[in-house]
Parts: structure tokens; sequence; C-alpha cells
């Protein structure tokens, strides 16, 4: 009796055994077809968009003329219009996430300059040299269409220079790209509010313009800034003034004027 029970488990167990087997091929068998189901259920999403500083692009900033990253022996980075209101860039401090071997100064909370490769970097407006702002004042950046970081000495033709590096601000103008320009007119109004009584209005207006038959257009910004501080008795109180007009002579020969007034706590600051 005992011999029987024990051939009868042993049976059920072969026939358990063989089931399972069976069942698991089956599964291994449809799940390739099931994973394709799938994935030709998955839906696509390209996403395509530029922030307008690409290493394809021309970079006037390293040598004074039309090279782009690729064709120049230097490390250089741009920051666009487009990363500064991707981003939220509000000052010339936020630039460290941007550009490699830059670093913030201290100087209480006032965004004059960075260090670029350990030492004081250098500013220039429209390639023109300005004078060294070691936390003095805070360098405006809202008037800056595109912010270019090169690591290393300017070239020759900017004359002395120092080593570290420097920053050359490109202001807003009405020219998109070398020979294009502003369609119609175009403006903007903004005001912003942030923590430690931060306070900045800014507005702007640019457009087409011409001499005779020649092409060209304009381009005003304005800002008005009173903010506190984060450190006691510091405070952000100023004012930036911005014009430039750009017109194509010939083909190859551009002229484009501007200046910008900024005064800061009583101190006038023309660049």
């Amino acid at each position: 009796m005992r011999k029987n029970t024990f051939n009868r488990s042993q049976l059920a167990q072969a026939v358990a055994l063989g089931l399972a087997l069976t069942l698991s091929g089956q599964v291994l068998a449809q799940e390739p077809d099931a994973a394709s189901k799938k994935e030709a259920e998955v839906e696509k999403i390209e996403v395509v968009g530029s922030l307008g500083s690409l290493p394809g692009q021309d970079v006037e900033a390293v040598f004074g003329f039309g090279k782009s990253i690729l064709e120049t022996p230097r490390s250089a980075s741009t920051i666009s219009d487009e990363q500064l209101e991707r981003f939220a860039i509000g000052d010339i401090d936020e630039l460290v996430a941007f550009a490699p071997g830059t670093y913030t100064q201290s100087f209480f909370g006032v965004a004059g300059s960075l260090d670029v490769r350990g030492t004081p970097g250098e500013a220039y407006f429209r390639g023109v040299k300005r004078l060294d702002n070691p936390g003095n004042y805070p360098t405006p950046i809202g008037a800056s269409s595109r912010i270019d970081v090169v690591r290393g000495p300017a070239s020759p033709i900017y004359g002395p220079a120092k080593i570290g590096g420097y920053l050359n601000f490109n202001p807003k103008s009405a020219s998109a790209s070398r020979g294009q320009y502003l369609e119609q007119n175009t403006g903007a109004f903004s005001y912003t509010l942030g923590s430690w009584d931060k306070s900045v209005l800014s507005a702007e207006v640019g457009g087409p313009g011409s001499i005779g038959e020649k092409k060209g257009g304009f381009y005003l910004y304005g800002e008005v800034e009173n903010s506190g501080s984060y450190y006691d008795d510091s405070a952000t109180d100023q004012t930036i003034l911005q014009g430039s007009f750009n017109i194509d002579v010939t083909e190859n020969l551009r002229f484009e004027m501007g200046g910008m007034h900024h005064k800061y706590d009583g101190n006038q600051v023309a660049g």
C-alpha cells in the first residue's frame, strides 16, 4: 500500500513538472511578441531647440573678427540672450554656472566682476576695454544680448591685458545676426520682485530703420533698480539707459553705434 502511494505521488510530481515546463515555454514564446507590440505602441517625442550658444557661431570677442570657437585655438564660452532669459540670470555672479574656470568674487554682495582662471577678469564692452571693477558697482547684464567669457589673455589687438581672461558684453541691438535685422517693431516690459527687497523695473523697444536705401535698425533699453541686500548697510540703487543703432553700408561693411549710461548710487559710469 505504501509502495502504490509513493508511485502515485511521484507520477503527480512528474505531471506537474511537465505542465510547468509547457506553460513556461508558452510564456517565453509570447514575451518577444508582447515586447515588440509594446515597443510599437511607444510614442517617440523629439525636442529640437537652440539656446544660441553653439560652438559653431561667430564669437568676435576672441580675435576681433568673425570666427567660431571651433575655428579658434582658444577656450571661450558664450552666454546668449536665450540663456539669460531661460535660466533667469540676474547678475554676473550667476555666469559661473555656464563658464568653466570662472569664480565669483567676494565684495559684500556687489557682483562687479568674475575671477577667471584664478585672477580677476577684465570687462570689455563691444570689444572696448572698461575700467576694472573690483566690486565698486554691479556690472549690468540685463542690457546685454550676449556675454563672451574668454579664458586666457586677450588678443594683442585689444592692447595689454591680464593673463586670466576677460568678459566681453554685446549690447542688445536690432541686428539678430550679421546681415539680419528685426522685421518689425518689438518691445518688452518687466518688473521683478524678490527676497531682500529686490525691485527691478526694465523696458526695451527695437525695430527696423534705414538711411536712404541703407538697411539698419535701432534698439533702446532702460532699467531702474532699487533693491536691498543680504548684507547690512548695503543696497543696489542704479539706473541704466542704453541705445544702439546699426546700419549696413555695404555687404561687407556695417556701422554699429551706441552707448550706455549707468548711474549707481550717484556715481556716473560711462560705457
